[in-house]
Formats: C-alpha cells, sequence, structure tokens
C-alpha cells in the first residue's frame, strides 16, 4: 500500500482506518486497514520500491499521512511482554489514542 494508493481509498470512502504502530525496539510503521470483497484487509504502508515506510517520530508518520489527505489516526504501542510484567497468558492488550492533526 503506498500514499497514493491510500490517498485513493480515502477518497473513495473506503477507508477504515489508519495506526502508527510503534513498539519500543523498532521504529514506527503505519498501518492502514479497509474493507476490500466484504473482508477488512490491513497493509503497511510502503514506498514505490515496496519497503515499509518507518518512522522514527510522530511527525514524520504525519508528514505521511498529510501526504495523503489522512489527519485521523490512532497511536498504538505495543508492549512486549517483558515490559509488562505479567505471565504470556493474561490475553494483554495494547494501548492506543485516536490522534487528529
Amino acid at each position: 500500500m503506498t500514499t497514493k494508493q491510500l490517498a485513493k481509498l480515502r477518497r473513495s470512502g473506503q477507508l477504515s482506518g489508519v495506526k502508527f504502530v510503534a513498539t519500543s525496539c523498532g521504529p514506527m510503521v503505519i498501518q492502514v486497514w479497509f474493507q476490500q470483497d466484504k473482508t477488512m484487509v490491513k497493509k503497511l504502508i510502503k514506498d514505490v520500491h515496496g519497503k515499509v515506510v518507518t518512522c522514527q517520530n510522530l511527525s514524520q508518520a504525519y508528514d505521511v499521512c498529510r501526504s495523503a489527505g489522512v489527519r485521523q489516526a490512532e497511536l498504538m504501542q505495543v508492549l512486549p511482554h517483558t515490559e509488562t510484567c505479567s505471565a504470556p497468558e493474561d490475553n494483554l492488550t495494547n494501548p492506543s489514542m485516536t490522534l487528529c492533526f
């Protein structure tokens, strides 16, 4: 999914949501989800060469989304089990926050 395809989804009204996925051990990626053939599809934003676009901070992620006309996303921080201090079977959820930019 390129930013050009993201813009097309947004214009057609098919875009269901955008998430900035941040981990403590790597850069942030941008996940897009949309409805295709009655199935929810999730894809990462990639550049024209097919490499996943990574962001070092929210400002970079905002710029990528703004270039496609997207002005809202969720920030989801993925917490590895070693950081949560609890057993893996506790069915943990990752916190998220809605961002408007």
